[in-house]
């Protein structure tokens, strides 16, 4: 399978992206393991958004799906598998995740290479849940989470995190003919795809900023709820979660930066500098930013 990935040999998460600070809050007998967790994570979701062919981004997910069957049974080909189930890479406090985790994520990719326009918003957030809410699940195994509580914290945080992060690409993606907004939405802030997906500047639509006021709220409900979750969590299992909570902080003060920002999201992606993540992580490590 030809893979349209970085080289495995290349750093991986990017020095100053949001995952390099959210690793780094990982307990360090952990980081290993969850690296090699989200790596495979961001190879097969990026799949459906960079292969233009969807029956060929169908084939690479389809290959996937049959390389976890035979992972299972104990005969990983890809080398991230092969790493994974390598005797020793994932020990305390973690576990690996169960394969219907692997699976759920598949599933959710492979909806999306059909699904250019989201229906209705129950839909999407169905979506939401079984990708970066599994994804967000099996991370919180790897760390050390293990009650069903905090299981289902992490992939609330998935939940909001995906939704956080559609609002960030929401030109990006709409150019590429992607609109993560579902019609529903839309029509209530009488913001139409095409002014999404063909943005004229200086002529956003009206309903534009009360469109990207509904998205951030949304995601920000969510993962707030989330962050009160894990608070109320064991201390064990609230360190567990850390990362995601670092990530948590990062995507709502960079959805603040958004709706400032107004119609700039439309026609460039907008982010925090290294710096400010840097600092939004480090005090949630001193216990600042819970």
């Amino acid at each position: 399978m030809t893979s349209n990935a970085p080289s495995h040999t290349d750093p991986f998460p990017r020095p100053g992206s949001s995952l390099y600070y959210a690793l780094a809050a990982a307990p360090a007998s952990a980081r290993p393991a969850l690296a090699l967790w989200l790596r495979w994570w961001h190879e097969t979701a990026q799949i459906p958004m960079k292969v233009s062919d969807p029956g060929v981004a169908e084939t690479k997910l389809r290959w996937w799906q049959q390389e976890l069957k035979e992972a299972s049974r104990g005969h990983p080909h890809h080398h991230l598998m092969t790493q994974l189930l390598a005797p020793g890479c994932v020990s305390s406090p973690g576990a690996l995740p169960d394969w219907p985790c692997w699976m759920g994520q598949l599933d959710g990719l492979l909806q999306l290479v059909h699904q250019t326009r989201w229906l209705d918003e129950a839909t999407l957030l169905r979506h939401a849940r079984t990708t970066t809410g599994l994804a967000c699940e099996g991370a919180a195994r790897l760390t050390g989470a293990q009650s069903e509580a905090a299981i289902q914290a992490a992939g609330q945080f998935g939940l909001g995190l995906r939704l956080a992060h559609q609002l960030a690409r929401l030109g990006q993606d709409a150019r590429a003919g992607w609109i993560n907004v579902a019609i529903d939405v839309l029509q209530q802030h009488e913001v139409r795809a095409h002014q999404l997906s063909k943005p004229e500047s200086g002529a956003a639509p009206q309903g534009l900023p009360a469109l990207l006021a509904h998205l951030r709220q949304r995601a920000a409900t969510i993962l707030r709820e989330a962050l009160a979750a894990c608070r109320a969590l064991p201390a064990r299992e609230a360190q567990a979660l850390k990362p995601l909570v670092v990530l948590a902080h990062i995507h709502l003060r960079q959805m603040d930066e958004i709706v400032q920002q107004g119609e700039r999201v439309l026609h460039e992606r907008i982010v925090l500098t290294p710096l400010r993540k840097w600092w939004i992580a480090q005090q949630v490590r001193w216990g600042l930013l819970r």
